[in-house]
């Protein structure tokens, strides 16, 4: 089973009690777009036993400049089993859980309970507020990402040890966000790529007990500049969500 997994195994912070503990941890990610497919992809290849996809959309033609998991053939397909299929066939030893549902306030807690971690790969911010407010009422932590550009923003969320995600971003109104929401600017396959792939490692080093770089920091990254800020944030003592 573990051959699979051996280069992992031989980093010393692992080791097979490390991925041990993989196997036996479960993931949920929210969005099989183009920050889900990162995310997917290298949390499956390192072997959380147990993956949700939550997507309610269906693949189209102006996805593929950075959504890898999906291709021409899959065109109008859901996304979630487009991914599911092609996770499949990467790694037969995890279990994938797919749910084609439009996520909301009223069913968010129900589909989170019994994950370890939620990440969320979505380009709307009245969806990643649920997403928010689901994983602090079920204590269940939560690494948000958005994209637009170059630019990418990761922030682990897990209070009351961290911030929570409306402490960071108090604002309803999606047009005062500049990061993480869909619009005429676009968006680069790579920055997709590299901010997805940082909330996976994130994921990993959360499930792994190690030391997390992002608590109580913002992760900031310019793709253009090629460089990544942390930035330090508080938790708000008046936010409405984790307090």
């Amino acid at each position: 089973m573990f051959e699979r997994y051996i280069n992992q195994i031989n980093i010393p912070q692992i080791g097979s009690e490390g991925q041990e503990k993989l196997g036996m941890s479960s993931v949920l990610v929210v969005g099989a777009g183009g920050l889900g497919c990162p995310i997917i992809t290298y949390l499956a290849s390192a072997g959380v036993g147990r993956i949700g996809i939550l997507d309610s959309d269906t693949v189209a033609l102006s996805n593929l400049n950075r959504q890898f998991l999906h291709n021409t053939n899959d065109i109008g397909k859901l996304k979630t089993d487009s991914a599911k299929e092609k996770i499949s066939g990467l790694n037969n030893e995890i279990k994938i859980e797919t749910y084609d549902i439009h996520l909301n306030e009223s069913n968010a807690a129900n589909i989170f309970n019994g994950y370890d971690i939620v990440l969320g790969a979505v380009d709307s911010y009245e969806t990643r507020f649920f997403i928010n407010k689901a994983c602090v009422t079920l204590s269940i932590p939560y690494i948000d990402g958005g994209i637009n550009g170059f630019n990418g923003c990761v922030l682990f969320s897990n209070p009351p040890d961290t911030p929570c995600l409306k402490c960071i971003y108090p604002e309803t109104s999606a047009e005062k966000k500049t990061i993480g929401v869909r619009n005429t600017t676009g968006v680069l396959g790579t920055t997709a790529g590299a901010t997805g792939t940082i909330q996976a490692n994130i994921a990993l080093i959360y499930l792994l007990g190690l030391p997390n770089p992002l608590e109580n920091k913002l992760l900031l990254y310019d793709g253009l500049r090629i460089n990544i800020d942390h930035i330090e944030i508080k938790r708000n003592e008046n936010c409405p969500v984790c307090n």
